[in-house]
């Protein structure tokens, strides 16, 4: 089963297994909302896989696979 917590219990997570940690909740919240850490909404809340962050965090993408991820499927001006 998956550890689903929102933003702020993420946070506290992080926090506990690493006091010196320099990620934000507002760093985190913009990583949610930039769509780079895929999310469930409950209501007005985000609901975050645990594993699957601490895998983001392990293994961060490049700026490459951004990139190609962004613009799949995106239609663009062709001069």
């Amino acid at each position: 089963m998956a550890r689903m917590r929102t933003i702020r219990q993420t946070m506290q997570y992080i926090k506990e297994k690493d006091s010196d940690t320099a990620i934000t909740e507002w760093g985190l919240r913009q990583l949610v909302k930039c769509g780079k850490l895929k999310t469930h909404r409950a209501g007005q809340k985000y609901l975050i896989n645990l594993d699957n962050f601490i895998e983001y965090l392990d293994n961060p993408p490049t700026e490459e696979q951004e990139e190609s991820e962004n613009n799949y499927g995106v239609l663009r001006r062709v001069l």
